[in-house]
């Protein structure tokens, strides 16, 4: 049985701010608050942490590896280089968030709240980002190759240098997105319902592949 199992919820609130490197695995904190607590490198791997309080915390290098953090506020808090491969992240809020090199590989961030979430070099490979409202985000340098963006909003959000192979953008709103090239884009798999920037001129080749030119660029 893992320690965190065995640990009291009341204990571990009240211990929240020395509770670096802690062996939290399988541990329900469900619903609990542990805002601006500490714990950096803590382990709360396929830990119960459905609508749990971490705002505000610092989860530097974490690992939250399928934990399921459904619900869950992470409202600036620090997750920088933490791990939540495979996390189930569905309504998860991530506002003005630290979550720079962190490692989502295949989470799920369906429906998640990311506004002016700091995601720059985040490893996002395969992340289902469905309905997702990446508002205002920090983007840059973002490994997004084969993530499901569909029907997802980037209003406002950098995608400098972020790499979009394979990555599904079917009915995603690009509109507003900053720094966005036609590059990144035609390695993406889009449809008709993606909404593209007004200054790209998309032209069809079938129903799913197209050639991007940027007008204000004239290339």
């Amino acid at each position: 049985m893992a320690e965190g199992k065995k640990m009291d919820r009341n204990k571990i609130v009240a211990a929240k701010n020395n509770l670096k490197g802690a062996d939290l695995r399988q541990a329900d904190l469900s619903k609990l608050n542990l805002s601006q607590g500490d714990f950096r490198e803590a382990d709360f791997s396929e830990g119960l942490l459905s609508q749990t309080d971490f705002s505000g915390a610092n989860l530097n290098k974490a690992v939250l590896q399928k934990a399921d953090l459904s619900g869950a506020d992470f409202y600036g808090a620090n997750l920088s280089e933490a791990d939540l491969g495979g996390a189930y992240l569905r309504r998860a809020k991530f506002e003005k968030a630290f979550l720079r090199d962190a490692d989502f590989k295949n989470a799920n961030l369906r429906e998640s709240f990311l506004m002016r979430a700091n995601l720059k070099g985040a490893k996002l490979c395969g992340v289902n980002f469905q309905d997702a409202q990446i508002l205002q985000a920090n983007l840059q340098e973002a490994d997004l190759e084969n993530a499901d963006l569909q029907r997802a909003s980037l209003k406002g959000s950098s995608l400098e240098g972020a790499n979009l192979q394979g990555a599904l953008i079917k009915g995603t709103d690009l509109r507003h997105v900053r720094k966005l090239s036609c590059q990144n884009l035609e390695s993406a798999i889009a449809d008709k319902t993606t909404k593209f920037p007004d200054q790209f001129k998309v032209t069809w080749t079938s129903e799913t592949t197209f050639t991007c030119e940027d007008q204000k660029k004239g290339s």
